[in-house]
């Protein structure tokens, strides 16, 4: 049970990071290139990077049996 409470508090501390920095980094981009074109950019790089981790990285989800 120890590793669904790591697990969650891993996704949570990644998601939260995630939620700080993603609007400082669109508000730079923005104020330096004064177009929302590069937070686009920055946001569809995201996606697929998310999309490529989740085709190779997670592999194969399966139920783990309980003990």
């Amino acid at each position: 049970m120890n590793a669904a409470g790591l697990n969650a508090s891993v996704f949570n501390t990644f998601s939260s990071l995630a939620g700080i920095t993603t609007p400082i980094t669109i508000g730079f981009l923005v104020q330096t290139m004064h177009s929302f074109n590069g937070a686009l950019i920055f946001v569809g790089a995201h996606a697929l990077l998310a999309i490529v981790s989740y085709a190779f990285v997670v592999g194969t989800i399966r139920r783990v049996d309980p003990v």
